[in-house]
């Protein structure tokens, strides 16, 4: 695909995430931007810096806010990448990996896969912005298309 395209294909995820209210972890909008979106490999990264509010006692990005973001932004992929279609979830699944420092810049890299299936699938990758091998947490995320 060219990057124009694929351009395109980043600024329908925006539009469809800023009519969607779910951004929101324990009361505060998270802050985070699509900085590249691929309609080929039906895919996204989003980015943010982590705060020392979204790092748990294990010093882990808290399973919380993986749910969370891993819900939105997942959800928004899959609707772009089915034409604006409905669907609801009917898995979730994170798990925080490895400990981090506030202040780390991370990059989560939504995948979705399924499209035109009963049962869209889409997985999001969290990784360090400075070192993408240094995976952080991750989240597989199943829907169900509404009839």
């Amino acid at each position: 695909m060219d990057s124009k395209e694929d351009e395109q294909f980043r600024q329908l995820i925006i539009d469809t995430a800023h009519n969607k209210d779910s951004r929101y972890y324990r009361t505060a909008e998270v802050s985070a931007q699509v900085i590249s979106a691929s309609s080929a490999q039906q895919s996204m990264t989003v980015e943010l810096t982590a705060d020392e509010g979204e790092i748990c006692s294990a010093r882990c990005l808290d399973e919380g806010l993986v749910a969370t973001l891993a819900d939105f932004w997942t959800s928004t992929l899959i609707t772009v990448v089915n034409n604006g279609k409905g669907a609801v979830t009917t898995s979730l699944s994170v798990q925080a990996l490895r400990p981090i420092k506030p202040s780390t810049k991370i990059h989560i890299i939504c995948t979705a896969t399924g499209g035109n299936h009963s049962l869209p699938f889409a997985t999001a990758r969290f990784v360090s912005a400075s070192n993408p091998s240094d995976v952080l947490a991750t989240a597989t995320h199943t829907k169900f298309f509404r009839s």
